[in-house]
C-alpha cells in the first residue's frame, strides 16, 4: 500500500503508526509504511516490543527463574582454597563442559595464584572434576588443573576473566577458543590486555603471542561466534554513565578486533550510583538471531550485585525488558548467594526439558573479598543454577482488565498459527489476523477465534471453521492479540 507524505503524516499523528519511511522526493510522493518483516516460520519470542507496533493494556513482564539451590560446584581442594570465580560452561555433544578459575590461600594475591580447571557432566546437574594429569600442583599431578600460567616470557600470565566458546568455523585445531585478561608487558601504557587462547580438545591451550583486543580488561569477557552475522564476538568491560559500562567488538579474524564500542549502560531509570559489572553475553540456545545478556547489577551504595536481563535482535541494540524485576535475585543475607551474584559464560543451556541458567553465587558482598573471609569456607563463592521453562523469559502480560496488541506487518510461511501462551485462572487469549490496512480477514478474525484459556506452549490457534492460514502466506498481514489475566511469550508459523 502506498499514501502521500501528508497522509502519512496524519496517520502517524492520529493513529500511532508505526512506519519506516522511504526517502522522499516531494511531499506528494509515494512513501512506503511498515515495510513487512519477513519471519517465515522462525520462531519469534516476544522478549521486546520489536513486534508492538500497536498495544493498550499489556506490558512486558520478566519471568525469572527458579533457583534450584544446587551446589554444584564448590571449593574442595588445596588449589581452590581461596574461592573459585569467574567459569564458561557449554554443551558439546553428548557432554557438558566447564572451564573454571579458582584461588589459592598460598599464592594470594600473586601473578601465581590462579588455577584454570575443568569438569564435566553428562546432564548439566551432577558434576565431576577429572583427574586430569597435566599440571603438578606441590608435586602431584592427580588434579583437574588445565594450567596455572599460560604464554610465553614477558606475556606469560595467569587467566583471568575467562570465556571459552566453541567455534564451529574452523579446522578441529582451533575449535575451542577463550577470550581473558593477559599480561602483555611492554606493548602500551597498561600491561593487560584483552587476549586469545585456542585448543583441540579444550584441555590443552596455546595464547595467541600479542594482544587480539587493543583495550584494557577486568572482569569477565564474554566471546562467540556469531551464529547469524558469521563473525567473532567478544563483549566487556568498558567506561560509561555510572562508571563500568559493556562494550562490543566483531572481527571475523579471531587474532584482530578493534577497540569496543559502548552498547549498553546504565542510565536514569536505574538506581543512583550504579553500573553493570560484566556481559555474559551469548546466543539464545537454538534461535541465533536472538541475543542475550547477563550483566549483574553493581549498585554501589549497598555494594550488591544481583543479575538482569538484556535483550537484543542484532547485538548491537540493548534494551532491558521489565528492568525493575532482577532476573536472578540475591537470597538471605546467610544463604551462599546472600551477597553477589554473576551468571557464568554462555549459562543459558537446555537441559532436558528445561533451560538451566549457571551463575556463581557468595555470601561475601563486592567489598568484601579479601583473604581473611575467603579462609572461611562458608564464605566460598558456590556455582549453582536457576531453571525456567524454554521460550518462556519474558511475555507480553495484561491484568483482569484485559490488553491487546498489534504486531507490525509481517509475512509467514505455513498452514498454522502456534502461540506460546499461558491463562491464569478466569483469564483468556483470542487472536485475529488484519490486512495491511488494518482491517479483519474474513474467517480469521478476532471474534471467529476459538478462546484458550489454559497454558500451552503450542497451542494451534484455531477459528470457526479451522486453523488453515496457507491461503495468507503470500500476503503482508498483522497478528491482533487479546488478552485478559494472561501472558502471550511468542508465536510462530508452521506446517
Amino acid at each position: 500500500m502506498t499514501i502521500t507524505r501528508r497522509e502519512l503524516l496524519k496517520g502517524i499523528g492520529s493513529l500511532g503508526l508505526v512506519a519506516r519511511v522511504s526517502p522522499l522526493v516531494a511531499n506528494d510522493a509515494p512513501v512506503l509504511v511498515d515495510t513487512p518483516r519477513l519471519i517465515g516460520s522462525s520462531k519469534v519470542m516476544l522478549v521486546d516490543h520489536e513486534f508492538i507496533a500497536k498495544s493498550g493494556g499489556v506490558r512486558l513482564k520478566l519471568h525469572p527463574p527458579r533457583k534450584t539451590g544446587e551446589r554444584l560446584i564448590e571449593s574442595q581442594h588445596t588449589w581452590e582454597s581461596a574461592t573459585l570465580n569467574w567459569f564458561s560452561v557449554l554443551r558439546d555433544g553428548d557432554r557438558y563442559r566447564m572451564w573454571y578459575e579458582c584461588y589459592d590461600v598460598e599464592g594470594w594475591p600473586t601473578a601465581d595464584d590462579t588455577s584454570f580447571c575443568y569438569a564435566e557432566s553428562t546432564d548439566g546437574i551432577r558434576w565431576t572434576k577429572p583427574q586430569l594429569g597435566l599440571v603438578s600442583y606441590r608435586g602431584n599431578k592427580d588434579n583437574n588443573i588445565l594450567f596455572r600460567q599460560v604464554g610465553e616470557g614477558k606475556h606469560r600470565s595467569r587467566v583471568h576473566g575467562s570465556g571459552v566458546f566453541i567455534d564451529p568455523s574452523v579446522p578441529p585445531e582451533a575449535r575451542y577458543k577463550c577470550v581473558s585478561q593477559g599480561l602483555f608487558q611492554g606493548i602500551g601504557d597498561r600491561p593487560h590486555y584483552v587476549a586469545g587462547m585456542t585448543s583441540r580438545d579444550g584441555l590443552r591451550w596455546t595464547r595467541t603471542p600479542q594482544p587480539i583486543c587493543p583495550v584494557f580488561v577486568d572482569s569477565q569477557y564474554s566471546g562467540f561466534w556469531d551464529l547469524q552475522q558469521q563473525r567473532y564476538v567478544i563483549v566487556g568491560r568498558v567506561s560509561g554513565r555510572g562508571g563500568r559500562a559493556i562494550g562490543r567488538s566483531t572481527s571475523v579474524h579471531f587474532d584482530r578486533f578493534a577497540p569496543f564500542t559502548r552498547v549498553l549502560e546504565t542510565d536514569e531509570h536505574d538506581p543512583p550510583e550504579s553500573d553493570l559489572y560484566n556481559p555474559a553475553c551469548q546466543q539464545y540456545p537454538g534461535s541465533p538471531g536472538l541475543y542475550l545478556m547477563f550483566p549483574s547489577l553493581f549498585r554501589h551504595r549497598e555494594d550488591s550485585l544481583d543479575i538482569r536481563l538484556a535483550v537484543s535482535r542484532d547485538g548491537v541494540k540493548w534494551t532491558r525488558p521489565d528492568r525493575e524485576t532482577s532476573f536472578i535475585p540475591l537470597g538471605q543475607p546467610l544463604d551462599f548467594d546472600g551477597g553477589s551474584l554473576y551468571m557464568g559464560n554462555g549459562g543459558c543451556l537446555r537441559t532436558g526439558n528445561e533451560l538451566s541458567f549457571y551463575f556463581s553465587g557468595s555470601t561475601l558482598k563486592h567489598g568484601e573479598v579479601g583473604l581473611e573471609n575467603l579462609t572461611d569456607p562458608k564464605k566460598r563463592r558456590v556455582i549453582s543454577r536457576a531453571v525456567a521453562r524454554p521460550d518462556r523469559l519474558v511475555s507480553v502480560t495484561a491484568g483482569k482488565t484485559g490488553g491487546r496488541f498489534e504486531t507490525p506487518l509481517i509475512r509467514f510461511a505455513g498452514d498454522r498459527l502456534v502461540v506460546n501462551a499461558s491463562a491464569r485462572p478466569g483469564g483468556d487469549v483470542r487472536v485475529g489476523l488484519l490486512d495491511a490496512e488494518g482491517r479483519p480477514i474474513p474467517g480469521r478474525g478476532v471474534t471467529e477465534c476459538a478462546v484458550r484459556s489454559d497454558d500451552k506452549e503450542s497451542w494451534t490457534v484455531s477459528w470457526a471453521d479451522g486453523p488453515g492460514v496457507a491461503r495468507l502466506s503470500e500476503q503482508s498481514i498483522r497478528l491482533r492479540i487479546e488478552l485478559r489475566d494472561a501472558d502471550v511469550f511468542g508465536f510462530q508459523f508452521e506446517g
